[in-house]
């Protein structure tokens, strides 16, 4: 039986390794989500609670692209409190403001 789960385990694993070295595509879904982080990159302070999904979309693609500063600053021209209100924007800043350590 472990010597099963361990087989199972390195086939997943290798799997994980594979797909991570894929280059991302968008899907339709998260290209209008982007259209709309970039109208707020421009405009921070307008996000609204119902602009998370697009933030989280963006700062998936920013950390892709190791733009952590471009977060961080982002972050500071948010209305207070609302990447606290979002498990996945506060786990982007916290990362980021580490990688920036």
């Amino acid at each position: 039986m472990p010597r099963d789960v361990a087989a199972v385990l390195r086939k997943v694993s290798a799997l994980r390794a594979l797909c991570l070295r894929l280059p991302h595509l968008t899907t339709p879904a998260e290209r209008k989500l982007l259209r709309r982080f970039d109208a707020l990159a421009v405009s921070p302070s307008a996000a609204t609670d119902a602009d998370i999904e697009a933030l989280v979309a963006g700062w998936r693609q920013w950390w892709r692209e190791g733009r952590t500063e471009a977060l961080c600053a982002m972050a500071d021209r948010l209305p207070a409190g609302l990447t606290e209100r979002d498990r996945d924007l506060a786990a982007y800043l916290s990362a980021a403001r580490q990688r920036l350590l």
